[in-house]
């Protein structure tokens, strides 16, 4: 079995940003599912697989903590998911394409905590054994997509609310102001990335610095192999999310950052166009 987890605060996103993926997912697992989607919206026509759970209690008001993403917390708190069944969050811009039953695998195989891809190195392999000579830094993973055992990290809730309430460096700490930089600082012991052949982020995979570089890329046999078989992509971004996705043309031009490419992937532009009651 493979436990999915959402979270979902406030009314920018609608219950289509839960039923979608749910349905997606459901359509290609080969394992057991079960749903949860952490949220004050009462009022929305979640899928009938999804459990809701309202968010634990913080030390921090909720409203600050809408910064950051730092609600996304709430997954570590006791009780709010089922112990003993593999997790895998996703962030509601997540768009699924495969069998989410192989990143199950992957989270029972190698145990610790599993993040997205942040940086070009991989150097989350080694950080443990080389702390003494790097003193605080750490690999920063990308929270899209988390997978873990629930009862392995009910001290990371514990932690977050002793750490961030009242910290005087909190305004001006990179660690302490987003999510996925406080779980990957605390977590470094047993921090694990995701591999790009199962999950990644748009911008990391389809997009290059420069236009000529990804139009080679994508024409790479083992590019193209690997694209195929991923299970997830993630679309992190302002300027990537799927109501502006859902207008492009072929072959128009989208930056994130500095990253840029053309637009030539109607799969995706159909899924995130796809109406869902």
């Amino acid at each position: 079995m493979l436990q999915v987890v959402f979270v979902k605060w406030g009314t920018r996103y609608g219950a289509e940003m839960i039923n979608r993926p749910v349905r997606a997912i459901q359509k290609h697992a080969s394992c057991d599912l079960r749903f949860v989607c952490i949220t004050d919206d009462d009022q929305s026509n979640f899928d009938s697989a999804v459990i809701t759970r309202p968010f634990p209690e913080f030390t921090a008001s909720f409203d600050h903590l809408k910064g950051g993403c730092r609600l996304k917390m709430a997954m570590f708190a006791p009780g709010v998911l089922q112990a003993g069944i593999p997790t895998l969050f996703l962030d509601l811009d997540t768009l699924i394409r495969g069998d989410v039953a192989q990143v199950r695998n992957h989270i029972v195989r190698h145990g610790g905590i599993h993040m997205m891809k942040s940086h070009y190195l991989p150097w989350w392999r080694v950080q443990k054994w080389v702390g003494p000579l790097i003193g605080n830094k750490y690999y920063h993973g990308n929270s899209s997509a988390v997978g873990f055992m629930p009862e392995n990290y009910y001290w990371l809730f514990d932690q977050f609310n002793k750490t961030i309430v009242g910290d005087p460096s909190e305004a001006g700490s990179k660690t302490l102001g987003v999510d996925d930089r406080f779980i990957s600082c605390y977590c470094r012991e047993t921090l694990r990335v995701f591999p790009t052949s199962l999950l990644v982020k748009f911008s990391g995979e389809y997009m290059s610095p420069f236009l000529a570089a990804e139009s080679l890329k994508s024409q790479l046999p083992w590019v193209k192999s690997r694209r195929e078989g991923q299970v997830a992509v993630t679309f992190a971004g302002e300027s990537l999310k799927p109501d502006k996705l859902i207008t492009l043309g072929q072959g128009d031009e989208i930056r994130y950052k500095w990253l840029k490419t053309r637009w030539q992937y109607e799969e995706f532009q159909q899924y995130w166009a796809t109406r869902i009651a």
